[in-house]
Order: structure tokens, then sequence, then C-alpha cells
């Protein structure tokens, strides 16, 4: 009898045992069910490298977008605190130019604020108390609401907004409201003045700062220079709390019965809100839309997610519960490894083979 996603898991399989990658975690299912939970490949390069389990630590990259940053704005919308049509003025007063007075929330989740894409912090600051009032007087890119243009410097503003508005920092609210609601144990931001946990944890590329091996600690550039702690990145986290993050997603808010944002919020959320512009985003989601996507055109165009720089990404289809998560540490030794795009999208033709098979 064949095993459930044969065809995906071969082809992560022969993935990391062909070099392409150094490690993958993948996990599949649908709905609660976990129907695939493989690893494969070791830690790092180096003689200390270790094979990777269902607890090995991976940087998540822009995955910390929807699994922090996005999640505490919903149950912050939830409960009144924020509301999407909120604008910047409302949290940082007179500190907010003309050109930005009519940024919102929205703006921000979905990528149309008009913020550049990138700026590397570190390159144009000293002091990260410095980011705040550098963000506000940076030149908009674009017209505020007219264009996708994916932007960490637009999640970095929103992180610090959740940070105002609580008063508390961006590693304790996603504490507070992701891992312990969620049950996920392993899961959350590594401070860089705090220890750092290098045990079963896969290894990125060398620091910029000293040449170093980053295990443990952010890759991203500008939540290093953040102290690790980022709206744009920064959060740790291992194959089985992705899994309980995914089921989550796959099950329009709900684990384990228990409701972790209301339906009408999640089903807001994974709406595309940008059709017909460069790119399809939800609340903080990406969604699925054309041949070319992460997606691939053989996947459901109602699927959502979310993709990061290190290697790792998840996707759900709403409508059927279908989902994958899966994480490598594709930027081990070096970034120069390019094959984690074609990857994906060709786990996800296997896998809706192997969904339409499984349904005969």
């Amino acid at each position: 009898m064949k095993q459930p996603f044969e065809r995906s898991v071969s082809l992560i399989r022969s993935c990391v045992e062909r070099g392409l990658i150094p490690s993958a975690a993948l996990a599949m299912g649908i709905g609660d069910e976990v129907m695939v939970k493989e690893c494969w490949g070791v830690t790092s390069v180096t003689e200390d490298a270790q094979p990777v389990n269902s607890q090995t630590l991976y940087d998540m990259a822009s995955v910390s977008k929807i699994y922090a940053t996005t999640m505490i704005t919903l149950r912050f919308i939830e409960r009144g605190i924020l509301d999407l049509a909120d604008m910047l003025p409302r949290y940082f007063g007179d500190l907010v130019p003309e050109d930005k007075q009519h940024i919102t929330i929205f703006h921000l989740l979905t990528h149309t604020s008009g913020y550049p894409d990138h700026i590397l912090l570190h390159a144009a600051l000293t002091d990260p108390e410095e980011t705040v009032p550098f963000l506000l007087k940076t030149p908009l890119k674009h017209p505020v609401g007219a264009v996708v243009e994916y932007s960490c410097m637009g999640f970095i503003l929103l992180g610090k907004l959740l940070e105002k508005v609580s008063g508390k920092p961006l590693d304790q609210l996603m504490r507070e409201e992701v891992s312990e609601p969620l049950g996920l144990t392993s899961t959350g931001y590594h401070p860089l003045d705090k220890p750092i946990c290098t045990a079963n944890t896969a290894y990125t590329e060398r620091s910029y700062v000293d040449g170093s091996w980053l295990v443990g600690r952010v890759h991203d550039e500008n939540a290093f220079f953040l102290n690790g702690v980022a709206g744009n990145a920064g959060v740790f986290s291992n194959l089985d709390d992705f899994i309980r993050y995914t089921r989550m997603l796959a099950n329009h808010g709900v684990l384990d019965g228990q409701v972790y944002l209301p339906r009408c919020i999640f089903d807001a959320a994974i709406h595309d809100y940008t059709p017909g512009m460069d790119e399809n985003r939800g609340l903080g989601f990406w969604c699925a839309g054309g041949y070319y996507s992460m997606s691939g055109q053989f996947t459901d165009q109602q699927s959502f997610g979310h993709n990061g720089f290190t290697g790792p990404h998840v996707l759900v289809n709403p409508n059927t519960g279908l989902w994958v998560c899966m994480m490598t540490n594709r930027v081990h030794p070096t970034r120069e490894n390019a094959n984690h795009l074609r990857i994906r999208r060709l786990l996800h033709t296997q896998m809706q083979i192997d969904y339409e098979e499984m349904k005969r």
C-alpha cells in the first residue's frame, strides 16, 4: 500500500540526498490529521553537525510575519485594541510626516503602504532606538495603497506599533499571544542579549558582524540590528510546533477544539485584497495566484501561506484543509543556493497529484 503523499516525500528526500538543500523537516496533512512528518539531513556542514529531527530549531525568517506579527495584530483587532482603518498618527502622533498620514494598519498588513522592500538599518543608524523616527522619515517608494511591494520595513514599523500600543516587547507579545495559547513549546524570538540555544539548531550563514556562524542568532540583518526581535523576522521554531500552528490555519483559527481567532477575522485575513496587482496579498498572508507563484499552477488558487528567506514555508488550502509546512536551512553555508523556489513549486505540484490519487 502506498504511503500518503509518497511523491512529495520522495521529492524532498531526494533534494537533501542530492545536496540541493542541507536539511529538511517536512509535514503534510489534511485538517487535524498529520499524514507526513519526516526529517532528513544535518544541522550544518561543520564537525558539530547533528541529524535534524522534529525538535530541531530553524530560523523562520519572514514566516515570522505571519507566525508573530500578523497573529498578534489580528488578536488585538479581535479585542478592539486596534482597527484595520487606524492610521499611523494615532500611534506615532506628530512624528508622522504628511506623506504617511494616511497609512493604515491595513496597508502595512497587505504590503500596500508604499514603503520600499528593504533598507539596511545598520548602514543608516547606530542605535536601534532610532528605528521608528528613521522609518517615519524614510521616503515612500509608491503612493499609499497604489502598489503591492513586499516590505520588511512596513512590518518592522508594524512590530514597533504593537510594542507601543501594548507597552510590551515583541518577544513577550509572541509568547503571550501565540506560543502559550497554541501550546508551542519551543517557538519564539531569540534576543541577542540573552543566552542563545545552539544545540540541535540549524545553521544559516556567517554573521556580517564578526564572520561567525549564525546558529540560534537571527539571519536577517535588520532583525539582528534590532537585537534579534523584529516585526519582519527573528522567530525560531521546530517542526512539532510548526505543525500545531499550521493545523490551526487549516481549521480556520481553531486548534484542538479551542478558538484561537474568530472565524470572521481569520477568513478576512486570508482574503485576497490586491487582485490585479503584482502580488496577491491578504492580511499578512500571501495568497496563491498564477502559475508563476510559489503555489504552482495546479494548487487551489484560494490557498494561502508564506515563505521565509532562510528556507521555511507553509501553504494551506482553506477549502479542503490540505496543508504542507516545511523548514530548511537552504542559506547554509551560503545564500547562493537558489534551488528553494523551484523545490517549493515542484513540491506543491506533487502534493496536488498525491492528493488527487488519495481521493480515488
